[in-house]
């Protein structure tokens, strides 16, 4: 029965990506470039390209799936404020990489968008975006404190740069940060809410961050951004770390007071994200199994970015990221 749901979901969600992403990207951009006729000014590509992706993505493999355990699609509205989310975040973490603002113009912006003076476009789509969701999600109070939780991990990840921070900083900073953002989503459907959908929220966001590490660990490293992925000695330690959340996301799915079927197609889709990861981590066995010392990894500045970067076009990785999900996500 599970081999039959696994290809039922998979079939479903090859299905929706290849007839709606194209679709989605499209409503996307021509939406930012209201707000960028709204607010007299533009998104550069790379931003743009960014939000765009982003979005699609969270819109197809995430919200859909948790909209689907109540049998309905996203509405106009909940797809509206997914992109408002991403548009928001994007200009919020340029706040602190590019340090356009200073940490306390950036609390004032978040806590008092209503009396801040906007000076750039940015600042005027931060507090567009900020202010309509606020106003626009059923429960304020516990949205803007799941903000909060990001905005604080958002500025705890400034120890990012610092060589002396603590392993179990880093692990708090990189499961607050994810967990957070995923939890503020969760707020965008219109669906009956189910508190004990917040722990797979939480945790699907936890997966996300580290999965998003091990992706960067060539880029993080260039810019002196210290993570777990790129502190890892050892493929066993790091695949360890990132198991333990993996499956801490499928015991939240378990907990779900649904059919075992719904839980089931809601894992499925929810795995293929979380089997990212273990492609990653195959990608470190390998350099690990390669390196003349093999019970170690090999000192990552000293490899070319062709072996720290992952081809997910090709046909192997694809096979291994079904291979993943197919083992992990049974329940």
């Amino acid at each position: 029965m599970y081999l039959v749901s696994f290809i039922k979901s998979i079939g479903s969600l090859a299905l929706k990506t290849f007839s709606g992403l194209k679709q989605s990207e499209k409503w996307a951009t021509e939406y930012l470039q209201t707000v960028e006729v709204k607010f007299n000014g533009k998104f550069d590509q790379k931003t743009l390209e960014k939000i765009v992706k982003r979005y699609s993505i969270q819109q197809h493999f995430i919200n859909d799936s948790f909209s689907s355990l109540y049998s309905r699609n996203n509405n106009v509205n909940e797809k509206e404020r997914n992109l408002l989310y991403f548009i928001m975040v994007s200009v919020y973490d340029d706040f602190f990489d590019d340090k356009t603002l200073t940490l306390e113009q950036i609390d004032s912006i978040f806590y008092h968008p209503e009396v801040f003076t906007p000076q750039t476009f940015f600042e005027k789509v931060f507090i567009y975006t900020h202010t309509r969701l606020l106003n626009d999600v059923a429960d304020k109070a516990q949205y803007f404190k799941d903000f909060e939780g990001l905005h604080i991990a958002q500025k705890d990840s400034l120890e990012q740069f610092n060589p002396k921070v603590t392993d179990e900083a880093l692990l708090s900073i990189t499961t607050r940060k994810g967990g957070y953002c995923l939890l503020m989503c969760r707020h965008y459907l219109d669906t009956p809410y189910l508190p004990a959908a917040d722990a797979t929220w939480y945790a699907l966001g936890g997966v996300i961050q580290l999965t998003n590490d091990l992706y960067d660990i060539y880029k993080d490293m260039q810019e002196g951004i210290i993570t777990l992925a790129l502190r890892a000695k050892q493929h066993e330690a790091i695949y360890a770390l990132y198991d333990k959340h993996a499956q801490a996301l499928n015991e939240s799915i378990r907990q779900l007071p649904l059919t075992k079927k719904r839980k089931t197609d809601l894992s499925i889709i929810l795995n293929v994200i979380a089997a990212f990861g273990y492609v990653a981590l195959d990608n470190l066995a390998r350099l690990q199994a390669n390196n003349s010392n093999n019970s170690i990894l090999p000192a990552f500045e000293t490899l070319p970015r062709k072996e720290l970067i992952i081809d997910m076009e090709k046909n192997s990785n694809r096979f291994k990221l079904l291979k993943f999900t197919y083992q992990n996500a049974a329940l």
